[in-house]
């Protein structure tokens, strides 16, 4: 009876690496965007979107698991020796759902902080293009005010020759 809900989480944690398998996947590529000396944003962008899908998934798969668990818990408590393998199985898929989620906070913090030397970057870029302009338009105003609007043609060209 119980039988059907055990196999239900040993699929729903299956899909789970699926998911996970995914997520890698999509790092992965955000790691390469990230390489490119220009960036494509909207690359970035629909790369970030997707990893936001695949965690709704995820969060979906956790929450579908932890109803049914919810459920069977006691079921399996009471009864490990008759669950023995489906338990076994269960314990092996979460390591390795564990050892893919490392690999993704890891593979994501990388990813972070390469978005952020790049960010940093063009605001410095930005900055820096700002300073330029505000110190040509300090030059010209300073040059306006030096020479007044009449005199200018007199200061600058010499009729003799």
């Amino acid at each position: 009876m119980k039988n059907s809900y055990v196999n239900l989480l040993i699929e729903s944690l299956e899909d789970k690496i699926k998911v996970l398998d995914e997520i890698i996947k999509t790092d992965a590529e955000q790691a390469d965007i990230l390489k490119e000396p220009e960036i494509d944003l909207d690359e970035l962008r629909e790369n970030q979107e997707k990893i936001g899908e695949l965690a709704g998934k995820l969060d979906k798969l956790n929450d579908g698991f932890e109803s049914v668990y919810s459920k069977v818990r006691n079921e399996l408590q009471d009864n490990m020796d008759l669950y023995r393998d489906e338990i076994k199985k269960m314990q092996e898929l979460i390591t390795v759902i564990t050892d893919k989620s490392v690999k993704i906070e890891a593979e994501q913090s990388r990813n972070k902080s390469s978005a952020g030397r790049f960010f940093k970057d063009k605001r410095k870029e930005l900055s820096d293009r700002r300073n330029a302009v505000q110190k040509i338009n300090l030059y010209a105003n300073q040059m306006h005010s030096v020479i007044p609007k009449g005199q200018a043609d007199a200061a600058f060209l010499d009729k003799k020759k």
